[in-house]
């Protein structure tokens, strides 16, 4: 318990210090990453693995699912928060309500739990995430495409294209783009950006489309066929939606079933035994 707080008065004196250094600095630290990941691309060590993690946070979404500008050491830290929460209170059950001998055991399995839980929980919530942004990716596109064939230039195309999103993260995200694109940072490097943010192939797929205007000029098709897959894959998500829906629905009805088998079973017995007293 002794190296656990140790270790996590280490892990929060590391991001409070980090933190400061980013906020004096006027930066964030996926900005900082990027930076540094292609300086330190043949580099191996600690350095590499901490902007490597900030990179993977901000296309897991860490940074809009679960707190602004999460940092690499905020990341553990909460992990370690997590372990030690539910050692304490699977310790508290073993060995305070059940008196088992096994509660040290049973406590460093539930830390161990514990400390991969918060990865599997970021991990559903940008899945989910992602194909609850799948209708958005689809309007973005049309709303460039019609704003390119009304005359537009790209760049406020991509602009306007923040009114038709509604989902938090990709509208967070186009308004990050806006706000760069209007104090002068190039079309290129905001997308890039915006890339960065998501790990879905169709925000990836949309961002190398109109990285291609700028060479060929012809973005009408390629935008029509990023809409049509986004379409089939949404398509997809809806039939597996109603997969899990139909199997949670058979569920309920067999539980419904199983409540209903074991009500008429114990007025059953109930009745012999009423029977059986009688006689």
């Amino acid at each position: 318990m002794v190296y656990m707080l140790i270790g996590l008065l280490f892990v929060l004196i590391f991001g409070i210090v980090q933190g400061a250094v980013y906020l004096i600095s006027g930066t964030t630290p996926a900005k900082e990453a990027k930076k540094k990941i292609e300086k330190i691309k043949n580099s191996q060590g600690f350095i590499r693995f901490i902007y490597d993690k900030q990179i993977q946070l901000k296309k897991m979404g860490a940074g809009v699912l679960l707190k602004d500008h999460m940092t690499v050491s905020q990341w553990y830290l909460y992990k370690t928060l997590m372990a030690g929460l539910f050692g304490v209170i699977a310790f508290f059950i073993s060995a305070g309500v059940f008196k088992s001998d096994m509660a040290k055991p049973i406590s460093f399995m539930a830390a161990f739990v514990g400390w991969f839980f918060l990865d599997l929980f970021i991990r559903l919530k940008n899945k989910a995430s992602n194909d609850e942004m799948m209708p958005d990716i689809m309007e973005m596109s049309r709303s460039v495409l019609y704003g390119k064939r009304g005359g537009q230039y790209i760049a406020d195309a991509l602009k306007d294209s923040v009114i038709v999103v509604e989902n938090k993260r990709l509208k967070t995200a186009l308004l990050r783009l806006r706000n760069d694109l209007e104090s002068g940072i190039s079309l290129d490097e905001c997308l890039d950006e915006l890339e960065l943010s998501f790990s879905n192939g169709e925000i990836s797929s949309f961002c190398t489309v109109i990285k291609s205007l700028q060479s060929t000029g012809q973005v009408d098709e390629a935008l029509r066929t990023l809409e049509n897959n986004i379409e089939r894959e949404q398509a997809s998500v809806n039939k597996r939606r109603c997969m899990i829906l139909e199997h949670k629905t058979m569920m309920y009805v067999i539980f419904i079933a199983m409540d209903l088998m074991a009500m008429i079973l114990y007025c059953i017995i109930m009745k012999l035994l009423e029977l059986q007293i009688g006689f």
